[in-house]
């Protein structure tokens, strides 16, 4: 177990947010174009799971909220408690983001409709979500505690999750949608 500092992790999770940001507002211009390309949607709802989901999230659950919580930060009727919540509706979201995308590719001629309505839901459920990290959560941890214990170091679990793969494709399909 090893002590990491609080203001460390959120301003990497804020970093996150970020691109985070930017691959909703991206996945939104590619579904709204007039015949959107299935391997650049099948890429972006793969970085809902993988980068958001896995990577994001697992920072947030396997280290600040954890460790905020085994210091005294309450679960039960809390913020982290909302926020946990959360990420499990995103994770079903995303889920079926997938299964919509699969549906589509297979010749399903209301699947894309249904993805868009679903990508919709995605796009605005992270989008609050980061929100009250950023401006409720995050400013409460950090006056809080200084560090917290943790069993994991952000780069080890942005290591697992593939991190600068994710970031690298982010970045791609930004360059080619001019976001």
């Amino acid at each position: 177990m090893v002590k990491v500092r609080v203001k460390y992790v959120t301003g990497v999770l804020r970093e996150h947010h970020d691109k985070i940001l930017e691959a909703l507002q991206l996945l939104e211009k590619v579904l709204s174009s007039p015949s959107p390309d299935p391997d650049d949607v099948l890429k972006l709802v793969q970085f809902a799971q993988r980068f958001v989901d896995a990577c994001h999230h697992g920072v947030e659950e396997y280290i600040l909220f954890q460790g905020a919580n085994r210091s005294g930060f309450p679960f039960t009727g809390g913020p982290i408690y909302v926020m946990v919540s959360e990420h499990g509706v995103g994770r079903y979201l995303a889920r079926m983001m997938e299964e919509l995308h699969r549906a589509w590719r297979e010749g399903d001629r209301n699947a894309l409709a249904e993805l868009v309505d679903y990508a919709k839901l995605y796009i605005e459920h992270i989008a609050q979500h980061i929100d009250k990290e950023n401006n409720v959560l995050f400013p409460m941890l950090e006056s809080t505690a200084a560090e917290v214990p943790a069993s994991k170091s952000v780069e080890e679990i942005e290591r697992e999750n593939e991190h600068d793969k994710w970031i690298a494709v982010l970045e791609e399909l930004k360059k080619k949608y001019g976001v």
